[in-house]
């Protein structure tokens, strides 16, 4: 059955509302494809908003994601769609008070604290699952570039303290879960360091050079499920070990045989 297209031009619907009749219980949906064709016409500058850092968008437009400026606090809105509007040029009308201020377009879910006393925000690190609307959010201590080598470490990569990346519902801001790397270096600038695929989180750790796989299940957790550095799969450590214990074994073989004759 070949589908029936129809047009997202304004004059379109508008012929497709006169004579189509839409399915029984649609038509408040039907309605709505409307604000589909609205655009914003008219910038009000100099609005009075809160002192917050704000991030961006979600995809879906749904929440509006901002930090307050001391990077401990994560606030986020939801838009209030079409305050105001007029029929003719905004220059020529004289704006109401609610069109000015910021609370009128947007209004404010909550407030929650993600970072402690000693950890910030990552401003620029945001990514969102738009199927479960999840929030990953990250914070980190301050970078140390004298850090020590340890084991595994590359010399020259400097280190934070920790990092710790929490799985928020936005919608009513409960922290999910949470997951800390410490002593590591992860690029969290523009989200770099990470990237979301579906319902799993790749994290690039460059002080391992270690790529940790986490997969965020329907309950809201973080289960990390594959780790993939010196060693990409579970077992090539073990067969590694294996294999050099029997060279080693057939190197102390061979050394008796030359000895005894």
């Amino acid at each position: 059955m070949v589908g029936f297209f129809r047009s997202g031009n304004l004059a379109s619907r508008v012929f497709d509302r006169q004579f189509l009749s839409p399915r029984p219980g649609a038509t408040v949906n039907t309605v709505r494809q409307f604000y589909e064709n609205l655009v914003p016409s008219y910038t009000i500058y100099d609005i009075d908003c809160p002192d917050y850092s704000f991030r961006k968008f979600t995809d879906d437009g749904k929440y509006l994601v901002a930090f307050s400026r001391n990077h401990q606090d994560l606030i986020v809105y939801r838009p209030i769609w079409l305050t105001f509007s007029c029929h003719e040029e905004c220059d020529s009308h004289d704006l109401p008070a609610n069109a000015e201020r910021f609370d009128s377009f947007f209004k404010q879910l909550y407030s929650i604290s993600l970072a402690s006393s000693n950890e910030y925000i990552c401003k620029d690190f945001f990514l969102y699952m738009e199927c479960h609307q999840y929030g990953l959010f990250a914070t980190s201590t301050a970078q140390s570039n004298d850090s020590s080598a340890t084991d595994g470490a590359i010399h020259g990569v400097p280190s934070i303290e920790k990092i710790t990346f929490y799985l928020v519902r936005l919608e009513d801001g409960a922290i999910l879960d949470e997951k800390a790397f410490c002593n590591d270096f992860i690029n969290l600038a523009h989200s770099i360091g990470a990237y979301l695929y579906e319902d799993l989180v790749c994290i690039v750790s460059l002080r391992y050079q270690t790529i940790h796989v986490l997969q965020i299940r329907d309950s809201g957790s973080l289960v990390e499920v594959r780790r993939i550095g010196a060693f990409c799969r579970e077992d090539d450590e073990l067969f590694l070990y294996s294999h050099g214990q029997s060279l080693s074994g057939n190197i102390i073989i061979n050394l008796w045989f030359t000895i005894e004759f």
